[in-house]
């Protein structure tokens, strides 16, 4: 844990391995950031805090002179404590997005710099317990703002992006209402109401329509089997067919014959009866 003075001017800080939190401890200061996931502006006063999730690049524009204490917590550690995976990526949302204000996350940042110091044996159990209700803290932090974010009617900017890029990188695989109900902290019934609010659809649907989409484009652009295709977008032959029937109105054959793109396989082997 230390303490900075900074004058007016850019702070730029590369990726840091630790889960890393700031607290205003100066008077307060105007400011421009973005701490990785996008950038905000703003007053930060005493007592306030921002969260930098590990391996993310920062920036910070202070227009005012500004003093700052600066927490790293090992990404094992904080794992531990919230019994994540060794490759969870220890992401909290919206704490991620603006200047953070709690009383206990406050308490505990002021009673770590005082013990942080000491060199005996009572100090070190004190600052590892404190890091591991600093942390559960965080993440129940995290949870309540996401369940304002479904409250206020869909899912935050940012967790619909984080959904959406996924299900891209994803497609070929099978994927579950739970795996993305889990980028965002939330239960699969609460995840699938604010998926609906925000993209007028529910996520199956949504789903179909981006596999449907990358299918169009391959059976336009590539000499791919139509069998090839489906794998590519994670349905088997009939599958595939059913779906992309039910969005365009042709069978993939159909589609592929009047977009001119000949298959790379024999024609006995590529057709698929509509």
């Amino acid at each position: 844990m230390i303490e900075n003075a900074h004058p007016p001017g850019r702070m730029s800080t590369p990726p840091v391995r630790e889960l890393m939190i700031s607290d205003t401890c100066g008077p307060p200061f105007r400011f421009r950031c973005d701490i990785g996931a996008g950038a905000f502006s703003g007053w930060a006063h005493p007592k306030e805090f921002v969260l930098i999730a590990p391996n993310v690049p920062t920036y910070c524009q202070m227009h005012d002179p500004a003093r700052m204490r600066f927490l790293g917590i090992p990404t094992e550690l904080a794992r531990a404590c919230l019994e994540r995976d060794p490759d969870d990526p220890l992401d909290f949302g919206s704490l991620h997005t603006r200047v953070q204000a709690d009383p206990l996350v406050s308490q505990a940042l002021a009673a770590l710099w005082q013990e942080m110091g000491r060199p005996d044996p009572a100090a070190r159990v004190f600052v590892e317990s404190m890091i591991a209700i600093l942390v559960i803290r965080l993440a129940r932090l995290a949870g309540q703002s996401a369940d304002v974010d479904v409250r206020c009617g869909g899912l935050a900017p940012h967790h619909s992006t984080r959904v959406v890029e996924y299900m891209r990188a994803h497609l070929d695989q099978r994927i579950t209402l739970s795996e993305l109900a889990a980028l965002c902290d939330l239960s699969p019934w609460h995840f699938a109401r604010a998926f609906r609010a925000t993209h007028g659809i529910p996520p199956h649907r949504f789903l179909i329509g981006l596999r449907i989409q990358c299918a169009l484009d391959l059976l336009e652009r590539t000499p791919l089997s139509i069998g090839a295709v489906a794998s590519e977008v994670g349905y088997s032959s009939q599958q595939f067919a059913r779906h992309f029937r039910a969005v365009t109105g042709l069978s993939p054959g159909a589609y592929r014959k009047r977009a001119g793109v000949c298959e790379s396989r024999p024609r006995e082997n590529r057709k698929i009866r509509s």
